[in-house]
């Protein structure tokens, strides 16, 4: 039966690689999707493995990776998220999971999106201002995202669990032409508006430790969403399908190594926007005391090699993690983050 599983999850693996590969010919489908601040990364233990963590997720990290996993919990746990993003931009994600005995485990989480602040400008004649236009302020753009989770363990081995999620963004408020006056002075008759959205999600999990050496294969469908339309453009959330394995090499491989985990970790993801990703993670962990992280994602815009560690504390019955991520990024300064955890 073992033999079985490892062939299994070694064709799944093959599969992975292959689709990856003819996908590198593929056109980039860009732009076909809004809120893509939903699929930022905000674990710092994650991201420090490359964001290769459905498989790999653990405890409260579930709420934003693979829902299933809190199932992992069993005392009230609190999770905060900080990500240094791009162009002075921070994503901040919150959380906190409750089990509820043979009943499942219940989950709330907040992510919420600082674009700091963005001054709007008005087109004026030269006559008001030289410049031909004036400021108009803080234009207060906004985006933040709550959720709901529920995950159940079937047994031992198998969990599943389901998140619903309500998102909003804002673009703050701007005119726009309803008339014509003169077209070739460039008059126009001008109403205002909050250019807004509200609209549901809904993510999906599953977590299957096999039983093999630590050997575990997962998977997420996450940003499933209805069309929304800005104007006359339609868009969904940035719906995106994850499949993961993950293993403890020490234990795969009988390296026989005492007090150490040598965690590593596989995701294939085909998003919506994009054409098929492979993200590769590994964690080096002494005593569940202290860890090292690395990895590497691939065919990203953004980001590529990450590193990481993390630090594991308990004290007086509280049990406390602390990580620390960085991330190369494409063109942009390099990304940081931090996550803190406790369970009671």
């Amino acid at each position: 039966m073992k033999h079985k599983l490892s062939m299994i999850c070694a064709l799944i693996l093959a599969i992975l690689v292959v689709d990856f590969g003819s996908a590198s010919a593929q056109k980039k489908k860009v732009a076909q999707s809004g809120m893509t601040y939903l699929n930022i990364g905000l674990s710092a233990r994650q991201s420090g493995m490359g964001n290769a963590s459905v498989a790999s997720v653990r405890g409260e990290q579930g709420l934003f990776y693979n829902p299933a996993a809190i199932t992992q919990i069993e005392d009230f746990s609190l999770v905060i998220n900080q990500v240094n993003w791009l162009v002075d931009t921070h994503v901040y994600g919150m959380g906190a999971i409750l089990p509820i005995r043979n009943w499942g485990t219940l989950g709330l989480d907040v992510v919420y999106m600082d674009y700091g602040t963005i001054i709007g400008t008005k087109r004026v004649d030269k006559s008001v201002d030289d410049r031909g236009y004036i400021t108009t302020g803080d234009i207060g753009v906004e985006d933040y995202a709550i959720g709901l989770t529920y995950a159940y363990a079937v047994n031992d081995r198998f969990s599943f669990g389901t998140k619903l999620k309500i998102a909003h963004e804002s673009l703050g408020h701007a005119d726009y032409a309803i008339g014509v006056i003169d077209e070739e002075n460039d008059e126009f008759v001008y109403a205002n508006k909050e250019w807004k959205l509200n609209q549901w999600g809904i993510d999906f999990g599953g977590y299957y430790d096999t039983g093999f050496r630590s050997l575990v294969f997962a998977v997420a469908f996450q940003n499933f969403s209805r069309d929304m339309v800005y104007w006359t453009e339609k868009f969904q959330m940035p719906l995106v399908l994850k499949m993961g394995l993950a293993a403890d090499m020490n234990q795969l491989m009988n390296l026989g190594f005492s007090d150490v985990q040598i965690n590593a970790s596989i995701d294939a993801m085909h998003p919506i926007d994009y054409t098929e990703q492979v993200n590769l993670g590994g964690e080096l962990v002494y005593k569940n005391q202290f860890a090292l992280r690395s990895g590497y994602q691939f065919n990203q815009d953004t980001e590529n090699l990450s590193f990481g560690f993390g630090l594991n504390f308990n004290y007086s019955g509280t049990v406390a993690h602390l990580d620390y991520s960085f991330t190369q990024a494409e063109y942009f300064e390099d990304i940081n983050r931090f996550s803190l955890s406790f369970s009671f």
